[in-house]
């Protein structure tokens, strides 16, 4: 886990001094420095040099907060990740946005937390959406996998026509796991590219009951949930719910699992599923945007034409036409609205999940006035409800 020292590593110890009116990019640096050494911590049963890493970002923690403030060693450290920063970092938290600082990054099972990864997640989006920005204080993960997405997917899809680019992004959606064979049948049928985005199955996704090997996927968005133990959860915080793998076996011979929501075991032999990149900033938000796409095409008054999906290879996600109205509509599904307003949206209407609808007061306070309407799924579809109701 070896590599040249970020400008984070570098910057001399004086920076600390103006920790306590914190910034939101001195924020940002911790919260970068607590992901790689959660990072490492997590790999130091695989890797020889974790431990190394970890003492690095220690050393950033020192030279970023005042003499005495940051964890005394880094077992201390790695402690206090698993508590949030606002818990244990002596800033003026009141001074930044709500959502920095405010989760664990490193979880109770020695992994990172599913809000971490989304937060990481967030800025390896960012890198997606602009690849010249500047890497060298992301976190060496998100690196490694900006790289892999940038060679396998970005590159793919910036070549693709209008046509290939839909029916590639909708089956990165659609289909985030599946056997080898089921996978290739499904680019053929949809007439998708070729991409490196699929990966084999990781064995922490995966469990063995009786003679073989199983995984379930999320019955939200359909990639394999983390497994520990019996326990099972999907990786993405918002898909809510814990699921227990049980004793008991169906007909076919498949471990029943319990749950909030029906979740049935896949057998795992031959599988392969997305890169973690791939299914955070394509699969998660696309779920969203998929069944809109699917509501907007059931009403009457919307032709199948009417719809447009990912418009110039998503310049934003949707352009529909509802009676005499168009709207351009761009969906927004990330931690941290900070990072939306510091990337504005290319269409007028920002529409959210509705489990993000706390960050719509926000947003309207936060981007420009007036070239924005910010709404949820919901209240969108009340809005294309109006529009169609008028055109009768």
């Amino acid at each position: 886990m070896t590599q040249e020292p970020s400008q984070a590593e570098r910057r001399p110890s004086t920076v600390g001094a103006s920790a306590g009116a914190p910034t939101a990019k001195l924020v940002g640096d911790l919260t970068t420095t607590a992901l790689r050494a959660a990072r490492a911590f997590a790999t130091r049963h695989e890797e020889p040099a974790a431990w190394r890493e970890v003492s690095r970002m220690h050393g950033v923690f020192l030279s970023l907060l005042p003499p005495a403030a940051a964890p005394p060693t880094p077992s201390d450290l790695i402690a206090a990740l698993r508590h949030p920063m606002r818990a244990w970092v002596p800033l003026r938290w009141d001074l930044v946005p709500s959502e920095l600082g405010s989760f664990s990054v490193l979880g109770h099972d020695d992994l990172l937390t599913g809000e971490a990864i989304e937060y990481g997640s967030d800025y390896s989006e960012a890198l997606f959406e602009n690849h010249e920005a500047g890497i060298d204080w992301v976190p060496r993960w998100a690196q490694q996998t900006f790289e892999k997405v940038e060679r396998s997917v970005y590159l793919v899809l910036s070549s693709a026509g209008q046509n290939e680019y839909v029916a590639t992004r909708q089956m990165l959606i659609e289909v985030p796991a599946g056997t080898v064979e089921q996978v290739s049948d499904e680019l053929n049928e949809r007439g998708a590219l070729h991409t490196e985005a699929y990966e084999p199955l990781p064995p922490d996704r995966q469990f063995v009951s009786g003679q073989n090997a199983w995984y379930v996927p999320c019955p939200v968005c359909r990639w394999p949930m983390h497994v520990r133990g019996s326990l099972l959860a999907c990786r993405y915080p918002q898909h809510v719910g814990q699921f227990t793998i049980t004793q008991e076996h169906d007909a076919g011979g498949a471990p029943r699992v319990r749950g909030p929501l029906p979740a049935l075991a896949v057998h795992a032999a031959e599988t392969v599923c997305l890169h973690e990149a791939v299914w955070r900033y394509v699969t998660v938000p696309g779920i969203t945007e998929v069944s809109l796409m699917g509501w907007l095409a059931e009403q009457a008054g919307i032709d199948g034409d009417a719809i447009t999906k990912w418009p110039h290879k998503d310049r934003w996600d949707i352009s529909v036409r509802a009676g005499s109205s168009v709207f351009e509509v761009d969906l927004k599904d990330t931690r941290s609205p900070s990072q939306i307003v510091a990337r504005p949206p290319r269409a007028r209407h920002v529409v959210l999940p509705d489990y993000r609808s706390w960050q719509v007061a926000q947003l309207r306070r936060s981007l420009p006035a007036g070239r924005y309407e910010v709404r949820t799924v919901r209240a969108f579809k009340a809005l294309v409800g109006k529009a169609l109701k008028e055109a009768q």
